[in-house]
């Protein structure tokens, strides 16, 4: 199970900055078992949760993946997390978002002595194996974003994934780094909070671009960029542009490729 008060101190000492007249602060939720984070972050964002609230079950029935996928987490063996996001920037620059998140999450996992890469957009890996996924969902009213959700899993230990996937995904566990959920997640959370205010300021993400560059897995290597429809252009990962785009370098050229329907993949 979470263990509240240890989460609680964590979550005081590196989130909850002194309070300011009139202003809500963030605070968490911490469930035994939810269906998903995302779906009960959610609720609390439309009854007006403020910004870097978050929310995490020791077990998730439900969770979501990219396209529809469903990720279920036992209990004890993962990470499940999900903030409330109300970044100051406009809707087009939220795809932006997760970039910054796998950016956060790598700063953590080297802190805990690991050597984490990201396979574009916001995959972590270690040692070729996924170890975090990132999804956004944010809810749109006309042209405005009222918020976006950020879920972030990482898998802690192995019994985080099933059998199926076990080729493919790594526990930290597995890679030998220790890790204190609830110490975690809060340290997550706190450098979230330190990128949002920056790229608010900024009004792009150039200020991590070389970073990114840095931690990205396959940078310089023949991959392909696949769409849903199954067709692929081939060509090498170069790196991110300021937006958050892939620079990619074909046979026509260097093209920037968005994160949305499509995955890269090392050929």
């Amino acid at each position: 199970m979470i263990d509240r008060e240890r989460l609680e101190n964590a979550w005081k000492a590196a989130v909850v900055r002194e309070e300011e007249e009139g202003v809500r602060l963030p605070f968490f939720e911490a469930r035994d078992v939810l269906p998903s984070t995302n779906d009960r972050a959610a609720k609390l964002a439309a009854d007006g949760a403020p910004d870097f609230t978050m929310v995490t079950a020791d077990r998730q029935t439900a969770g979501k993946g990219r396209r529809g996928r469903v990720w279920e987490t036992p209990e004890g063996s993962s990470i499940a997390m999900s903030l409330v996001l109300r970044p100051k920037v406009p809707l087009s620059a939220l795809s932006e978002l997760t970039v910054l998140a796998g950016i956060a999450v790598a700063r953590c996992l080297v802190r805990l002595g690991a050597e984490p890469h990201i396979k574009w957009p916001n995959d972590i890996r270690l040692s070729g194996r996924k170890v975090c996924g990132i999804l956004a969902e944010t809810k749109l009213s006309g042209s405005t974003a009222d918020y976006t959700i950020l879920g972030i899993g990482i898998n802690v230990t192995k019994a985080a994934y099933s059998e199926e996937v076990a080729e493919i995904a790594v526990s930290l566990e597995e890679a030998g780094v220790a890790a204190v959920r609830e110490e975690l997640m809060v340290q997550i959370t706190a450098e979230m909070m330190e990128l949002v205010a920056e790229w608010e300021t900024m009004g792009n993400i150039s200020f991590i671009v070389n970073e990114y560059d840095n931690s990205m897995e396959w940078k310089g290597e023949i991959c392909r960029v696949i769409s849903a429809d199954g067709s692929f252009t081939e060509g090498r990962a170069l790196g991110i542009s300021p937006d958050g785009a892939l620079r990619f370098l074909t046979k026509d050229g260097e093209q920037l490729v968005t994160a949305g329907e499509v995955s890269l993949r090392h050929e």
